[in-house]
């Protein structure tokens, strides 16, 4: 009797070692949860330049890019066009989509992302034409009050003098004061 209570245990023991290698080498050396995951295979959290077609805008100065299979918001860095509802913001849209939707465009991400996942960046099209500086000149978004972009500045200057866009209205408000002021 007690040899095949033995018996019994050597068998369970075994098919115990068994299971357990058989979960190693089939869960965990498969699915190495040690190493980080490679670009290939990890979603790109810090791209830092990449090219991609403009799939859709959703307002002047946000767009979603596909890279690799992937919808990646993108929000113009260093630059503020006007809410959808603010004077010109019909119009800031209308002239990105313009400038590049369904283009394939680089997107230049030197500011990483914001609290709302998007990439920051500079945006061009055909590797020429800066659409951020776009939309500047042609007064349709306002150099954010913290860049330190003097190219973005000057071009702001230039169109304030000659009355572009959203610089033709006697007091234009900025969206951020416009955000405050209306999401209470």
């Amino acid at each position: 009797m007690r040899k095949k209570s033995n018996r019994n245990k050597t068998k369970l023991g075994s098919l115990l070692l068994l299971l357990a290698f058989f979960f190693y080498f089939v869960v965990v050396k498969n699915n190495d949860f040690t190493k980080p995951e490679s670009p290939e295979t990890a979603h790109d959290t810090e791209l830092t330049q990449f090219t991609g077609k403009v799939v859709s805008v959703s307002d002047g100065d946000t767009f979603k890019v596909l890279y690799k299979g992937k919808k990646e918001r993108i929000r113009l860095l260093d630059i503020d066009c006007p809410e959808t509802g603010q004077p010109f913001g019909k119009e800031a849209k209308q002239y990105a989509n313009s400038l590049c939707y369904g283009k394939t465009v680089t997107v230049k991400a030197d500011g990483g992302r914001d609290q709302y996942g998007r990439i920051l960046g500079y945006v061009y099209v055909n590797d020429t034409i800066n659409v951020n500086a776009q939309l500047v000149k042609e007064g349709l978004a306002w150099r954010y009050k913290y860049s330190e972009n003097e190219s973005l500045k000057e071009l702001e200057t230039q169109a304030k003098k000659q009355y572009k866009g959203l610089w033709v209205q006697q007091n234009p408000i900025n969206p951020w004061e416009w955000r405050k002021n209306n999401h209470k």
